[in-house]
């Protein structure tokens, strides 16, 4: 019977080395393993984004001063904490599934396969920020030499946060979330907005329009240096403009008068 009892104790022991002791160690060394792993693989991408000098892509942005005030160094702390996760989790899984949790190591499956798309929806997201900020700085020059009833800018700041809005639900719709109440919003914003513009255009474009049909008329007309005299202004031509010219006055004041009135004014030129 004591026989009996000292084997019962001794195959238990063994048991519980092989089976609890033994299996819960290896466990345990995946997951230290995965987290040693998954701190080389951040410090490796960390890095590389700063010798690339990453965060130089959106100093203009104001993202990466945001950043920092969250206690980040730059962006590249926050997509290599979204690779160490990524990795390590992978191994979380791994161990799940070696200690026989299936519910539990497919849940945690789940959210390492997601990772991914939240990767790829930062970087889309990222990328539109950069687009959208490059473009608006390119776009005030030539709208201050066109005739739009918009500022410069005012037209930069719509493109930059139109193209941040396309980066961010193209983001939106890799994650898996459902965007078309965003989308139908914008579109009814876009088109109350070309409306306005429209009937802003519609009331003061008749005038550019006519400022600019006259400026033929007007160019053949007069002739910079020519001293004239319309109306009740009198001075020297200092440019003939495509919608208006301008005199400067005996005073040195200088006068801007559109090229439709000097269409249908009395000038009168003084010989040199």
């Amino acid at each position: 019977m004591a026989d009996e009892i000292i084997d019962w104790i001794w195959n238990g022991m063994i048991w519980l080395w092989e089976f609890v002791v033994v299996f819960l160690l290896l466990a345990i060394a995946i997951v230290i393993l995965g987290y040693v792993v998954s701190k080389i693989v951040k410090w490796i991408v960390v890095k590389t984004l700063y010798k690339l000098r990453f965060d130089d892509f959106f100093r203009d942005t104001g993202l990466v001063e945001t950043v920092r005030s969250i206690g980040f160094r730059g962006l590249p702390d926050i997509l290599g904490l979204l690779v160490f996760w990524f990795v390590f989790l992978f191994f979380v899984a791994m161990t799940l599934e070696y200690l026989d949790l299936p519910n539990i190591a497919a849940f945690v499956t789940l959210i390492v396969e997601y990772l991914p798309k939240v990767f790829g929806a930062v970087l889309i997201a990222l990328g539109g920020l950069w687009l959208g900020t490059w473009l608006s700085k390119r776009v005030e020059t030539p709208v201050k030499e066109a005739d739009v009833p918009l500022t410069a800018e005012t037209t930069a700041t719509l493109v930059r946060w139109l193209v941040i809005f396309i980066a961010i639900v193209m983001a939106l719709g890799m994650v898996g979330i459902d965007t078309s109440l965003l989308i139908w919003t914008f579109i009814i914003l876009i088109g109350a907005l070309g409306l306005g513009l429209a009937i802003s255009f519609g009331f003061g474009g008749r005038d550019v329009a006519a400022n600019v049909s006259a400026y033929s008329a007007v160019s053949k007309t007069l002739s910079i240096g020519e001293e004239i005299t319309v109306g009740e202004h009198s001075g020297t031509v200092l440019l003939v403009g495509r919608y208006a010219t301008v005199l400067k006055k005996a005073t040195g004041e200088q006068v801007t008068l559109p090229n439709s009135m000097l269409v249908n004014a009395v000038i009168v030129k003084r010989p040199k």
